[in-house]
């Protein structure tokens, strides 16, 4: 079984094993109490712009990245330079959303869920769980209310009150690992996981159905390209392009192996995706093909965000790493 994070396996060690997913009962989710004493604060570090980073968010202009140890980094001026905030967490952070310039959420390990309402200048705990041992792995927020949270062993926690209470739930019979989650439309979502999972909502998360897969390796993620046209990708270099909401897929040629880790699509209509060994595809088509490309370095790639001014910054175990489009 394979956590979209152990794919940078050089830099981040092995999650332990999870007991059985008896968390998904609908009893309701540890407060952040009840996991106190194995939570400590992240530690301020002066490298920590050049450690492990997983993923980030636009806060308005403002851009936000979390990743290993508790680490979260903000910059003003388009990537050029990073500055750490405390975290009361230093588990590892795999996912953020924001809804706007203030307002956001940040998961990871130990089942961590942490709030910011001052655009990432500082965080509360809002759930923890170390001894469930099942990492979150994504967040999607529809509003300030409206959320959900995804990760290890099919754990699917969501919130109807921004967050000041997490209810567990099963979105599929098995209880594979939930990698990402996405918004194609204000109405619907899209889940995706290991041994090929996909799982569809047609009512923001209501209700979800399995959907037919191409694949039975692990997707790491997804992107939107439209309400209707879905990417995945993930294990193995696979990408796979839907144009009808997921009913059917074509599989789409990288010329690579090496896990696909995260993808944007930028301002200009072009998509990027990143992966392992310093591999980046680029589609100028809607991602009916991709031209596939390696960095120097090969420094693996967790994820990339577009900031304000249109530059493109990478994220992955070099930390964050600055690139204008085209370049």
């Amino acid at each position: 079984m394979i956590f979209r994070p152990l794919v940078l396996a050089s830099v981040l060690t092995a999650l332990a094993a999870a007991p059985s997913a008896a968390q998904s009962t609908g009893t309701p989710a540890a407060a952040p109490a009840d996991a106190a004493m194995a939570i400590h604060p992240a530690v301020l570090a002066p490298l920590a712009a050049k450690s492990l980073l997983l993923a980030a968010a636009r806060a308005g202009d403002r851009l936000v990245a979390v990743g290993e140890r508790g680490h979260i980094l903000l910059s003003d001026d388009n990537g050029t330079s990073w500055r750490q905030v405390p975290v009361p967490v230093d588990s590892a952070l795999t996912g953020v959303s924001f809804v706007d310039a203030r307002t956001g959420w940040a998961v990871g390990h130990d089942a961590v869920i942490l709030h910011t309402t001052d655009g990432g200048e500082s965080w509360t705990l809002q759930h923890a769980d170390a001894a469930l041992e099942q990492p979150l792995l994504d967040v999607l927020f529809a509003d300030a209310q409206h959320g959900a949270a995804v990760g290890a062993y099919g754990l699917y926690l969501e919130t109807a009150d921004g967050g000041r209470s997490w209810t567990p739930r099963k979105i599929g019979e098995e209880d594979f690992h939930i990698n990402a989650i996405i918004a194609p439309s204000p109405q619907t979502r899209l889940a995706v996981g290991e041994f090929g999972s996909i799982a569809f909502s047609p009512d923001a998360g209501a209700s979800w159905t399995a959907l037919a897969s191409p694949y039975e390796g692990s997707f790491f993620d997804a992107l939107a390209l439209g309400p209707d046209t879905f990417l995945v990708f993930g294990l193995q270099g696979h990408v796979f392009r839907s144009a009808d909401a997921g009913q059917s897929w074509t599989e789409i040629a990288t010329g690579t192996t090496a896990g696909l880790m995260g993808g944007t699509r930028l301002a200009d209509g072009r998509i990027i995706l990143v992966g392992a060994q310093g591999f980046l595809l680029t589609s100028t088509d809607d991602g009916r093909s991709f031209k596939t490309e390696r960095r120097a370095d090969r420094v693996a790639l967790a994820d990339l965000i577009q900031a304000a001014d249109g530059s493109v910054i990478f994220l992955g175990e070099a930390g964050a790493m600055t690139a204008q489009p085209g370049s």
